[in-house]
């Protein structure tokens, strides 16, 4: 974490720390009522506690625009500093609860849709390497914070943070293909379950998009679920995580595992947390699992 000299930290008496909250959430949002959103206050309540951290450290740290605000230089040299004293305060707080955490035996993880999908179905498993603990198994595409105590253990893909206090570990991979309905006809044109498409490269819609550029494209859902029920339906043929379309009555593979596509599996446990019996006994068990069922995960079965 890159941490500015002392000297250049504002001092405790020019303004009030609890202002720093609604300054990143200002810094995580795409507009000022989004922020208040998370913080559960009303959106005047933000702008005015935004004014008075400016008027207090004598500088402007945000650009209003007419529907979203920017970050202005000063915003931006602010942030590493806030998010420390936002460390410090969880750490506090943990240290101040300690005794409380050493009785919960609940684990969170949060992962994106397939690699949750994938751990439902190993579940019975992974309780029983697991126990006594508890897993809360948070399935989101947004990244939770570990340093903020919104999840235990991240499983992430492919590109991971490289700022904060994270303990990276590499656990295998998970790979796609192109799955469709048993008999379904695949003659020219080839009709297609895509995604909205996103021209980044190497995206699943962009692959999609140009391996099916001669076929049809009637619809487009973004839900892991509503494109499997749509290829099971005979609607067309999609993008699947192999351990998912090979697993499921009614879908065949069209199409080998798709190697561009193929993403890493990560976990991420914040500093703070790595000594911790629980989520280390947790994070050790998710690895091994993934380690054995790496056949499945890759489509080699």
């Amino acid at each position: 974490m890159i941490r500015a000299p002392a000297s250049q930290l504002p001092t405790a008496s020019r303004f009030a720390w609890d202002d720093l909250r609604y300054f990143l959430a200002a810094c995580r949002s795409p507009t000022l009522s989004e922020a208040a959103r998370l913080l559960r206050v009303s959106q005047p309540t933000v702008g005015r506690r935004l004014k008075a951290l400016e008027r207090d450290l004598g500088v402007e740290l945000f650009e209003r625009l007419p529907d979203s605000t920017v970050l202005t230089e000063a915003g931006r040299a602010l942030v590493p500093h806030a998010e420390t004293i936002e460390l410090e305060a969880c750490d506090l707080t943990h240290a101040v609860t300690g005794a409380a955490r050493s009785d919960d035996q609940v684990v969170r993880v949060t992962a994106i849709g397939s690699v949750a999908l994938f751990l439902v179905g190993a579940m019975d498993e992974l309780l029983e390497s697991c126990s006594p603990a508890a897993i809360e198994l948070i399935s989101t595409g947004q990244r939770l914070s570990l340093a903020r105590r919104e999840a235990d253990i991240a499983l992430r893909m492919n590109r991971v943070p490289t700022r904060g206090d994270l303990v990276c570990r590499k656990l295998g991979g998970i790979a796609y293909a192109l799955y469709g309905k048993k008999g379904q006809d695949e003659a020219p044109p080839v009709t297609y379950v895509g995604f909205r498409h996103n021209p980044r490269r190497k995206s699943q819609s962009s692959w999609l998009f140009e391996h099916g550029r001669d076929g049809r494209f009637p619809l487009r859902v973004n839900d892991l679920h509503l494109r499997l029920e749509a290829a099971r339906a005979g609607l067309g043929i999609t993008i699947l995580p192999c351990h998912l379309g090979d697993a499921t009555p009614g879908l065949a593979r069209v199409h080998p595992p798709i190697a561009a596509l193929t993403e890493d599996i990560y976990s991420l446990v914040h500093e703070t947390r790595r000594s911790d019996p629980t989520i280390r006994h947790v994070a050790d068990a998710l690895a091994a699992l993934i380690e054995r069922e790496r056949p499945r995960l890759m489509g080699d079965v």
